[in-house]
């Protein structure tokens, strides 16, 4: 189209005829302008689809992590429950007067259990460093800063405190307890145990439980308020992916 348009433009010249030349030479430069602008709007179009599987790859990496994490701190709340009911059963020892050794064993070691509070950020992180402008949706991109800027660091800055108390648990169970051989899946490995039952009436064995059992509500509760703003979450990106495939 433009070689014939340069072809009738020397041609127009040739013979004088400047006013249809001026026709061609202002069609030539509307075909120049349409071009150009086709070109930007299929350059957009690519880059707005280009963004689009950004943010699907992007939502679908978080909801993955959403459903692991919600999995891993779930078998956390399972563990508390654990610790929770072997506290209880032991001061329900301690006012009865139940000096049963194997009954206090089991649920000592049972109370000494330990818990590991991690997250996996990854796919926040990378969301993150990529511009939080990419997720279009401004309630996914609210309650993700929500859940990971702040309810999340509070929960893990909560439960470091609590670990310091760890110190006061050991040395009451120093006081409580024996360092003794014990046999586990073959192996046989040194550990802290109940030897006297009567231990249980001892202040320190109750102190040992109050401590115990202060921890272990606080970081239940703290783990357990994460868990519905995690499902919110994953639920509005479900919603999301819905919508954009």
């Amino acid at each position: 189209m433009l070689s014939l348009l340069r072809k009738l433009r020397r041609n127009f010249l040739g013979n004088g005829r400047f006013s249809q030349y001026l026709i061609y030479a202002i069609g030539e430069i509307f075909l120049v302008v349409i071009g150009i602008l086709i070109a930007l709007q299929i350059n957009n179009w690519n880059e707005n689809k280009k963004q689009k599987r950004y943010e699907l790859k992007m939502l679908n990496e978080l909801s993955n992590t959403l459903k692991k994490d919600k999995k891993y701190l779930g078998s956390l709340i399972s563990r508390l429950d654990q610790k929770e009911n072997s506290v209880n059963l032991l001061l329900e020892m301690r006012e009865t007067g139940s000096e049963n050794l194997d009954s206090l064993s089991r649920h000592f070691q049972n109370m000494r259990y330990e818990i590991l509070f991690q997250y996996n950020a990854g796919a926040y992180g990378s969301i993150k460093s990529g511009g939080l402008d990419k997720i279009s949706n401004d309630s996914i991109r609210n309650k993700m800063e929500d859940l990971y800027e702040f309810l999340i660091p509070r929960t893990e800055k909560i439960l470091d405190k609590l670990e310091e108390s760890n110190s006061l648990e050991e040395e009451l169970i120093e006081k409580l307890t024996q360092r003794t051989i014990v046999t586990r899946n073959r192996n046989k490995i040194i550990q802290r145990v109940a030897v006297d039952p009567k231990i249980i009436y001892s202040p320190d064995f109750l102190q040992l439980l109050q401590v115990n059992k202060s921890n272990t509500f606080v970081s239940k509760s703290r783990i357990e308020s994460i868990l519905p703003a995690m499902a919110e979450l994953d639920s509005l990106i479900q919603v999301e992916i819905g919508n954009q495939e």
